[in-house]
């Protein structure tokens, strides 16, 4: 079990290249690094992913994105040509082959090498039907883009870019999307306005499970993660999580309660081991935490404080020992320690 965090944290910390170190005399549990500086471009920053190698962060207000390696920080790119057409991008899915970027302005999917952060394609046009692109998720072989404007989910093809099929959210028995989740198997749609998360069958956009009503206890959902095994969904209203078996969308447990310190939580992240939420109506310095929960429902540690430099922080993503959250206040990336 992981030891909670100090009341009190003794640090002193050492700016250099743009990351803030830790001195000898910091808690090693939580706080890796945090990384900010004119060099990496941050600006607004709206969505982060991560493959094990990089580290892919959304820069909404200067059009571009800024590619880290995941184990030091340090600057790879700023992606911010002409030749990637972002415009307006908000969200984006990493699937360890390709990295896409929906650009919400340009009605448009830019679709990069994970590896080497080269563009392959920009996705656009009337054949593909993409208005007000919003979320995007892909499982590395199907890739679910959100129509904002439109209501609608598109589904295209992650190895050619082809366009599959359009579905209007009505027919799902949802009014909207705000939120969108995948793995191998399955799609899970987030619809905060009829407190609704449906499943559907990532190959096919086959709806499987509608998750409704008092049995799921969602209220306001909106961020949500999986790990392939366990789905755990956000309530902004109540403050709370829901998980569920992904599988068969069976309801798991609810977890809510002042210990917890969920409070807005705006993102989620879990990569079979522990679930991070980040909390954007926390009292506090900043008014930002990070919550670690089991996945089995217990609290393992609330983190806050101005050692970290959360502030707005509003994405959130979890690879191998390594939690990486976007502060879109302070336009920083803080690294912290799953172990």
């Amino acid at each position: 079990m992981r030891n909670p965090m100090r009341a009190v944290l003794a640090l002193t910390l050492t700016v250099l290249s743009g990351l803030v170190a830790l001195s000898a005399g910091a808690d090693p549990s939580a706080l890796v690094k945090v990384v900010q500086g004119p060099a990496y471009n941050f600006d607004n920053i709206t969505a982060l992913a991560s493959n094990g190698a990089n580290v892919w962060a959304v820069n909404t207000s200067n059009n571009s994105v800024t590619e880290l390696k995941a184990g030091s920080g340090a600057l790879v790119s700023v992606l911010k040509d002409k030749k990637f057409d972002f415009e307006g991008p908000e969200r984006l899915s990493d699937d360890w082959t390709h990295v896409w970027v929906a650009n919400d302005a340009g009605n448009s999917i830019t679709e990069l090498n994970a590896n080497t952060g080269s563009l392959t394609a920009v996705i656009k046009g009337s054949s593909y039907k993409l208005h007000g692109t919003g979320f995007v998720t892909s499982n590395g072989v199907d890739v679910w883009i959100s129509n904002l404007r439109g209501n609608e989910l598109a589904e295209i093809s992650a190895s050619t870019g082809a366009f599959i099929q359009l579905i209007q959210t009505k027919t799902l028995g949802i009014a909207q999307v705000n939120n969108l989740t995948s793995d191998a198997q399955h799609v899970w749609v987030v619809d905060s306005l009829t407190n609704t998360v449906v499943e559907l069958q990532a190959e096919t956009g086959r709806l499987t499970t509608v998750m409704k009503g008092k049995a799921y206890r969602l209220d306001g959902p909106l961020a949500i993660t999986t790990d392939g095994n366990h789905v755990w969904i956000a309530s902004s209203r109540s403050n709370s999580l829901t998980e569920v078996n992904a599988e068969s969308g069976d309801f798991i447990r609810f977890v809510h309660g002042a210990k917890y310190g969920l409070s807005v939580v705006s993102a989620l992240a879990s990569s079979g081991g522990d679930v991070w939420a980040t909390n954007l109506g926390t009292k506090g310095p900043k008014g930002t935490t990070v919550s670690e929960i089991t996945a089995t429902g217990k609290l393992v540690k609330v983190l806050s404080g101005p050692q970290y430099h959360f502030d707005l922080s509003n994405a959130i993503t979890v690879i191998g020992n390594r939690v990486w959250v976007a502060n879109q206040g302070s336009n920083s990336l803080t690294e912290l320690s799953a172990n």
